[in-house]
């Protein structure tokens, strides 16, 4: 069961990624195209700023926030869990993830509510266009939300481990003492 919902909640953070991948190509040509209309035809767009800061850069940070986590591509420090038992590193990352899922599940129910007053009010960027701010901040609650279904999975996953004995969730990879991790 546990494998399973990892792998659902693997696919949907992929999916994620892969559309976080989109929106930071799609900056790269607005900005190499905006600067090519700015001083090569004196001609900028009115609406770069605007949608890469309001939309796009949102979606390549709170989108690609819970697979990190999956792949353990945040800064860890891990300086004391080499020294710890399999049983103790699975109590670690037990606390991490209530830690986490208290942080999440707040900035979910703020980012949720923002969004809400946003849609309601008919808030828009003042601008060259009028840019819906609800959506941008739709972004916050959606990419949390997964990462809160990631952590919720690592405390149940680490919680039956711990208890059952057996490695039902797996833990993450430990770096040796003085050995640097390879981001390849």
């Amino acid at each position: 069961m546990i494998k399973r919902a990892g792998d659902v909640l693997g696919a949907l953070e992929r999916a994620l990624t892969v559309i976080a991948v989109v929106f930071l190509f799609a900056i790269m040509l607005l900005v190499v195209t905006d600067v090519f209309m700015r001083y090569v035809l004196n001609r900028p767009f009115a609406f770069t700023y605007d949608l890469i800061g309001l939309y796009l850069l949102a979606g390549v940070f709170f989108f690609t926030l819970s697979d990190g986590l999956r792949e353990h591509a945040h800064v860890g420090v891990d300086i004391l869990l080499s020294r710890f038992s399999p049983a103790g590193r699975r109590l670690s990352e037990i606390v991490t993830a209530l830690a986490g899922l208290f942080v999440f599940v707040l900035i979910c129910k703020v980012g949720f509510e923002r969004a809400l007053e946003n849609y309601e009010q008919h808030d828009v960027l003042a601008g060259a266009i009028a840019w819906p701010t609800w959506i941008s901040a739709a972004l916050v609650p959606f990419g949390c939300g997964v990462l809160v279904l990631r952590l919720a999975l690592q405390l149940v996953g680490n919680v039956l481990s711990l208890l059952s004995g057996r490695d039902l969730y797996p833990l993450p990879p430990v770096t040796g003492v003085g050995e640097a991790r390879s981001f390849e």
